[in-house]
């Protein structure tokens, strides 16, 4: 799974990295954060429906509500879905054939189990990228409004709900030390195909969301600290060693 991450680059160098044409993010998303929630506000790209090949960088809830959803709280079990299953659940079908996006990160958190007393808190680990370099979180976004707005077309209507989710893989061997589940990244070179507004062919989806090399991230131990959702700080991201003295750095 991935429920936690960081996201702590400023806006400016994201837009340029992934040639983002349109900005709409609000001021208190342009601050770092480093230790994003599930139903946090997160910022995502997207390929404009109206005008192919525009990239705009938008603000959406984590936790997926599909528009046909009678009630937004169904967002807080959708925030990751798995790739394997994704075209055959009701909930992302619709999304994942014409609605995905990428969520940059600079780093995701997994969680390994508490090892000998079960009251043990489990020890956060921290994975980036061991270049440095931005990650590209795999997601999937909807636009809900409620049922009885449906049909209201008069102008001053109120905005849609933005909402994603972000797509899960099996672990590689660094992560699978750790979780058995991991976020999808996708590559510099599949951005384009994996942002289009067009159906994936037969079997592109499975090529696009197939865990990502060793030799990409490097995980290291951090403060369990990060269990708590309300702590926030670049701290956070600082290795530590674990409770018996063992070495910080996994890989």
């Amino acid at each position: 799974m991935c429920g936690r991450f960081v996201a702590s680059r400023p806006v400016e160098d994201i837009a340029r990295l992934l040639a983002v044409d349109e900005l709409d993010v609000p001021a208190d998303l342009a601050a770092p954060r480093w230790n994003v929630a599930p139903q946090a506000t997160v910022l995502a790209v997207t390929s404009s429906r109206e005008t192919p090949g525009l990239r705009r960088l938008s603000a959406f809830r984590w936790g997926l509500v599909p528009w046909w959803a009678k009630d937004p709280s169904i967002g807080a079990r959708a925030f990751n879905a798995k790739s394997e299953t994704v075209e055959d659940k009701a909930m992302f079908r619709g999304a994942v054939a014409r609605q995905r996006c990428i969520i940059p990160a600079d780093a995701f958190y997994e969680w390994a189990p508490a090892a000998g007393d079960s009251k043990r808190r489990k020890q956060p680990w921290c994975f980036r990228s061991a270049d440095s370099g931005l990650l590209l979180l795999a997601g999937l976004f909807e636009r809900w409004r409620p049922p009885e707005a449906e049909e209201a077309t008069a102008a001053g209507a109120a905005a849609p709900l933005r909402t994603c989710t972000i797509l899960t893989t099996e672990a590689n061997e660094l992560v699978g030390r750790v979780h058995n589940r991991m976020p999808v990244l996708i590559g510099e070179r599949q951005v384009e195909e994996w942002l289009s507004r067009e159906p994936l062919g037969p079997g592109e989806l499975r090529l696009l969301t197939r865990p990502a090399p060793v030799g990409a991230l490097e995980a290291f131990r951090v403060s369990t600290r990060v269990n708590d959702a309300r702590e926030e700080g670049p701290s956070l991201q600082e290795p530590v060693a674990d409770e018996e003295g063992g070495e910080a750095q996994l890989f």
